[in-house]
């Protein structure tokens, strides 16, 4: 039976087009590999290039850190502490308006170029934003009106809370004292 195969020739041969006449497909690209997507190396454009030497380069010089023991412990004990501070940050961002979660996300990819936990939770929260978006797309108007109002009242709320607490600071200028002086509970 064995023959029999071999006379026939393995099947996955025409899988490749070179009984075809056509070229053979590449061979898929090793993790090292840079890919181009949708085009052949050879069409690259002069701004592609560019940043592909830039790539290569960032990858050699982190490779020859990472050679070193004692320097990558360095490195990336400094990439844990600016990415948790910048994720931190981004917390604290959240209630107010303004760019919160793009600040937290932007944060764990830091993490994420060296802990994988870093990068699980990212690629999680990821998805969960777009299964929010979907879910209020999905919503009628005034639904998501609601939503919206809900949250604006939630921020300003948290905005009062920490002025009614701590006061207006002594830096704000005259013309916005001026105006927030109507809001029960600020004072100066």
């Amino acid at each position: 039976m064995q023959e029999a195969h071999d006379q026939a020739g393995d099947p996955r041969e025409d899988l490749t087009g070179a009984t075809l006449g056509r070229r053979p497909l590449p061979d898929p690209p090793q993790a090292a590999e840079p890919v181009a997507r949708g085009v052949g190396e050879d069409e690259l454009t002069a701004h592609q290039h560019r940043l592909h030497r830039a790539r290569a380069a960032l990858h050699a010089r982190r490779e020859a850190i990472r050679a070193d023991a004692h320097r990558n412990r360095v490195y990336r004990a400094v990439v844990g502490a600016v990415g948790t501070f910048v994720v931190a940050l981004g917390l604290l961002l959240v209630p107010l308006p303004g760019p919160g979660w793009l600040v937290v996300f932007l944060g764990l990819a830091l993490l994420g170029t060296e802990f994988s936990s870093a990068q699980r939770l990212k690629v999680f929260g990821e998805r969960q934003v777009h299964r929010w978006a979907r879910w209020i797309a999905r919503r009628s108007l005034a639904t998501r009106a609601a939503l919206g109002t809900g949250t604006a009242a939630a921020g300003a709320a948290v905005v009062w809370g920490y002025l009614a607490w701590q006061g207006l600071p002594g830096w704000t200028p005259e013309v916005v004292t001026a105006q927030l002086q109507w809001i029960p509970g600020l004072e100066r």
